[in-house]
């Protein structure tokens, strides 16, 4: 609902994306709706997964076979269904205000959001602490906002380089995982 807000605040008489000053304000709007949520994700990860960590409380879910099913089902609560969500939630917003914007933006939002969740998975697992896991996310996080608004991202930036670095950050953060000993 804040994207399209925020939108009809700079570009009342329209409801279509056209023209790149249209594209680049939505693409900012997104951005920065999308970090929001990724602070948000990253909050969990670290103050979730990374107290349980920190407490031992995880151990008891360590000690059983199926590690694999412990990280997929924590990822899946603190990654992919605040993603789902949030795709779905802001699908349904552009359709009832009846906002033509293409399907581009759902790649965009992912490889950031999963990158970014990712690297915080990785975080959070190496450190077992979560004040140092969430502080170092953020750190990733501002690194991150700041080559993407430098505009010196072009060559190493592209939706699928992103989503390959994270599929590559969720393997190595499940191999960790199951590594981890407390």
């Amino acid at each position: 609902m804040g994207m399209v807000l925020s939108y009809n605040m700079f570009y009342p008489t329209t409801r279509t994306i056209s023209d790149y000053a249209q594209q680049f304000t939505f693409n900012f709007i997104l951005s920065v709706i999308t970090l929001i949520l990724v602070v948000l994700v990253i909050k969990n990860i670290a103050f979730g997964t990374g107290q349980d960590f920190f407490d031992g409380t995880i151990i008891t879910f360590l000690q059983m076979k199926g590690r694999k099913k412990v990280f997929l089902s924590l990822y899946v609560t603190d990654v992919i269904i605040p993603g789902v969500i949030f795709i779905l939630t802001t699908m349904t917003t552009f359709y009832l205000a009846s906002f033509n914007v293409s399907l581009t933006w759902i790649p965009e939002y992912l490889s950031i959001y999963l990158f970014l969740s990712s690297a915080s998975y990785i975080v959070t697992i190496l450190t077992k602490r979560p004040f140092r896991a969430f502080f170092i996310s953020i750190v990733i996080l501002l690194l991150f906002v700041g080559v993407d608004f430098s505009q010196n991202f072009m060559l190493i930036y592209c939706y699928l380089t992103m989503m390959i670095l994270s599929i590559i950050l969720l393997i190595a953060s499940y191999y960790l995982f199951r590594g981890v000993s407390i």
